[in-house]
């Protein structure tokens, strides 16, 4: 053990030394960025030598679904008129890119062959019709999609509207409105046959979704009191429906299952190495207590909880409310500011105030600060899951740079005045409601003029991010002494921001699959470099 201690400490005091060196720092950045281009342009010349090679020509995926449905209908053992009812509907929806000429010529041309863009219907239909599903009710079907056939479609309205419906009946009826564009009609009549057989998932969702899409309330209960109905439809549709019924539960459910079954495993990675970076950062703000590493992390799972109560509040302002960005000005102002600023902080601050008591006990003001940016690095986590998921993750440093830690000093400095005001007895009532006020205007404006009606004066949100984050850090060097551990906190942020700089090359590479994305995620990247100066100096003596 003698012998090992020296060098331990030798290997400890060259990491001291080299993650406090500037041209260290900067060098091995380079490196990294570089070799995150080099990635990014071997990712570009291998597929585009894998397209030369290839067939010239891609499938879109809703017709391979259709291709592969088929072929599982041929080779089918038994019946399965449902499934051959889910699959028209699909047909049918993708016929514009399948066609040369109108649909009623190629409805003449099946009549005569029993094929229809190269599928061979008529024998479909034939080996998945049953006595409840007869073929007639399928041809009647197709007739009156694709040939107008009035006739046909009468005799499919009388079915549907029996008591109760046959088979498929109002599954198809219901099809053929949504086509010519009766979606009230078709919600009816996709709800009737849900009603009537509890095995017509594919009628049941539909009807769901268009309930959901007409905001029919009256329509929404009905569904929602059919046990199992709601359950079976698709994650996304049951938080939607319970937005709409205002069900906290089943709108909460829903985004859950959909987190878990919808988010790609490295979206999730990235938005926690993300996370990682700037926790790392803050620890080393903190005491040198025992438990110093984890004892954030119940801050941090409030912050993710935070998101929760917000989404649900977003939820009654824009459904009940009607508030809405794309509306007119100042109605979309007033929307980040009450709805996006006011619903974000308050739901943090709220969260923060189950660690007060605690706070109140350990009298630190510098811990108050830290807990409440530790909730907002939360928030950001969770938040970025979306958003990497909407617009990929070439846009993770920008994120990191700028809502990320926005979240992180609007939180910290709102819950830094809330200890103080409840600390002093409201002493420091002022404090607080300036400082909360101020947050909540922060936020709102910043989303406002990034995205609002002043879009091409985004450059004033930058404005407004270096204030906030130049207020917070000077006041985390006033209230917290930062342990001067092994790895600097600027050599994380450095070393994590060229990681993120070189992982953007090669996601551009990998989703455009040519130089202009790459060269669109740099220009990303390069808009930020002053922000990124901006942190660079603020972690200079830590």
């Amino acid at each position: 053990m003698s012998d090992q201690r020296p060098f331990f400490h030798g290997w400890r005091a060259r990491a001291h030394y080299l993650t406090r060196n500037r041209r260290f720092l900067l060098r091995t950045s380079a490196v990294i960025i570089a070799l995150g281009m080099i990635a990014a342009s071997a990712i570009v010349l291998v597929r585009h030598q894998e397209e030369d090679h290839g067939p010239g020509f891609t499938v879109s995926p809703a017709l391979n679904l259709v291709h592969q449905e088929y072929h599982q209908l041929r080779h089918a053992q038994e019946p399965r008129p449902r499934q051959l009812s889910v699959w028209l509907r699909r047909l049918l929806a993708q016929l514009p890119k399948l066609l040369d000429g109108d649909e009623s010529g190629e409805y003449q041309g099946f009549i005569t062959t029993g094929v229809l863009t190269g599928y061979h219907i008529a024998e479909l239909i034939n080996q998945h019709a049953t006595t409840d599903a007869p073929a007639g009710l399928f041809r009647d079907f197709l007739a009156t999609a694709l040939g107008a056939d009035e006739a046909a479609f009468e005799k499919i309205e009388r079915k549907a509207k029996t008591q109760p419906p046959p088979m498929l009946a109002a599954e198809l009826f219901g099809s053929i409105q949504k086509r010519r564009g009766h979606t009230a009609a078709a919600m009816q009549a996709f709800y009737l046959e849900g009603l009537h057989f509890t095995d017509a998932t594919a009628a049941r969702e539909e009807a769901l979704r268009l309930a959901v899409t007409l905001r029919d309330l009256n329509m929404l209960r009905s569904i929602a009191t059919q046990p199992g109905w709601v359950e079976a439809c698709h994650p996304l549709l049951q938080h939607h429906a319970g937005a709409l019924l205002g069900d906290v539960w089943m709108q909460w459910r829903g985004l859950i299952h959909h987190r878990i079954s919808a988010i790609p495993y490295g979206m999730l990675a990235l938005a926690f190495f993300v996370a990682a970076l700037w926790y790392f950062i803050l620890v080393q703000h903190s005491d040198h207590a025992r438990w110093r590493w984890a004892r954030p992390m119940p801050a941090l799972m409030a912050g993710v909880c935070s998101v929760w109560p917000t989404l649900t509040i977003l939820a009654y302002q824009e459904y009940n409310q009607g508030m809405t960005p794309d509306a007119p000005f100042p109605h979309d102002l007033i929307y980040y500011l009450v709805g996006v600023g006011l619903r974000e902080e308050g739901c943090k601050l709220l969260l923060f105030s189950l660690f007060m008591p605690w706070l109140l006990w350990r009298r630190q003001p510098g811990l108050a600060l830290l807990t409440g940016a530790f909730v907002g690095l939360g928030f950001s986590l969770e938040e970025n899951i979306g958003y990497y998921q909407d617009y990929g993750g070439t846009i993770a440093w920008t994120r990191f740079l700028s809502a990320n830690f926005l979240h992180i000093s609007l939180t910290g400095l709102c819950a830094h005045s809330l200890y103080r005001m409840l600390l002093t007895r409201f002493a420091h009532a002022e404090e607080f409601i300036g400082t909360f006020i101020a947050a909540v205007a922060a936020h709102g404006a910043y989303d406002w003029l990034g995205t609002g009606s002043l879009d091409d004066n985004g450059w004033l949100s930058i404005v407004v991010l270096v204030l906030t984050v130049s207020r917070f850090i000077d006041q985390l060097a006033l209230e917290t002494r930062p342990t001067r551990l092994t790895i600097s906190p600027r050599a994380v942020f450095t070393f994590g921001s060229a990681a993120l700089i070189a992982l953007s090359f090669i996601l551009g590479a990998w989703t455009t699959r040519s130089m202009e994305g790459v060269a669109t995620a740099g220009q990303e990247c390069l808009s930020m470099v002053p922000i990124a100066l901006l942190y660079w100096r603020k972690f200079e003596n830590v």
